[in-house]
């Protein structure tokens, strides 16, 4: 015959063995999978380049080359070998930036120069021109 302490040990087991299933089968580590997403190898390269971006009435608004340019696809930024930036302007002469290396962004609006970034701006009726020496410099290029 069956008491009641044997019908409760046997409830009890069987909710603790209803546990440990649930437990095991809801929080086991998921493996995850190696799909080279996460790494930040280029998905291309462009060499000696030259890229000229106009404004809304079709008119040269910068102009940036580079003997080389690296994409990564996973952030989508492009790291760029002494960039050279002409940025133009409707009422005097263009503004011209180079460094040792370039960084941009997923959106394209910035450019982080580093290594001797020499800023030069030619004379004209407004001004007397001249040249200016940072380590880093941030470039907006929408402005």
């Amino acid at each position: 015959m069956l008491d009641a302490k044997r019908i409760l040990l046997a409830l009890l087991l069987l909710v603790l063995a209803a546990g440990t299933w649930w437990l095991a089968r809801n929080l086991t580590a998921t493996k995850t999978t190696f799909d080279g997403h996460l790494r930040h190898d280029p998905d291309y390269i462009v060499e000696n380049f030259t890229a000229t971006v106009m404004n809304a009435d079709g008119k040269r608004q910068y102009t940036l080359t580079g003997p080389r340019l690296t994409h990564y696809g996973d952030d989508e930024s492009s790291d760029i070998d002494r960039p050279y930036l002409v940025k133009y302007s409707e009422d005097g002469p263009p503004v011209r930036t180079r460094a040792e290396h370039g960084w941009m962004p997923k959106d394209g609006d910035v450019i982080v120069m580093d290594g001797d970034v020499r800023v030069t701006r030619e004379r004209s009726k407004r001004g007397p021109g001249g040249i200016m020496r940072f380590d880093h410099m941030r470039v907006r290029l929408d402005k």
